[in-house]
């Protein structure tokens, strides 16, 4: 390769090789053999599946530019489905669309800062006796943003978002946050809901 001979030769100096597109575990290592005091830099519709298969597969990539995957995130099936019509908790029963009855909320136990459970519970309920561990503390996950129209959360500044999400990140178990086989933690539901949801199937028809 003329380059690489040029860079042994102290003709020229070269930095970095950046990569984005064709076999870029074979690419890196051959540049890595003509280069090898080079950085190399890979870019092209990368996320963290693919880095992880890189570096499984010994690819010689020194860092990675994540663009598209990051800031174009996938598609999110959404279904509206009624739980409450005037402060009366409703639900659907039909085959394989079962839904539970009511505002709910999702409360995340947390021990030493870490995730033990997630509970499905009616919005306002005390579900603080029903967890099997002893917390710390616990949280609400969902916030009310709009009310009537009207903005009613405050926007947070872009450091205290980075900030709660690395919080919220470093929280989750590794086995949870595994990119290869991650456990699942199911999420339980509190005795009102469960209660509430019994209730309305035992009247429906």
């Amino acid at each position: 390769c003329l380059l690489a001979q040029r860079v042994k030769q102290g003709d020229m100096q070269v930095s970095g090789v950046r990569l984005d597109s064709g076999n870029l575990v074979q690419l890196s290592q051959e540049v890595r053999s003509l280069l090898p005091e080079v950085k190399i830099f890979a870019s092209g519709d990368i996320d963290e599946w693919e880095i992880a298969r890189l570096q499984r597969e010994n690819a010689c990539i020194d860092g990675y530019g994540i663009g598209t995957k990051l800031v174009t995130g996938t598609s999110v099936n959404g279904v509206y489905k009624l739980v409450e019509i005037d402060g009366i908790p409703v639900m659907k029963n039909s085959t394989g669309k079962v839904s539970y009855p009511g505002r709910k909320q999702i409360y995340r136990y947390l021990e030493n800062g870490r995730l033990k459970q997630d509970y499905l519970g009616l919005m306002d309920e005390d579900v603080s006796n029903q967890t099997e561990h002893q917390t710390d503390d616990f949280i609400k996950l969902m916030v009310q943003v709009v009310h009537n129209g009207e903005i009613v959360q405050k926007s947070e500044n872009l450091e205290a978002i980075a900030k709660r999400t690395a919080a919220s990140v470093a929280s989750l178990p590794p086995e949870i946050r595994s990119l290869e086989n991650p456990n699942l933690l199911p999420i339980k539901i509190s005795d009102n809901l469960r209660k509430k949801n019994e209730s309305l199937k035992a009247t429906s028809f």
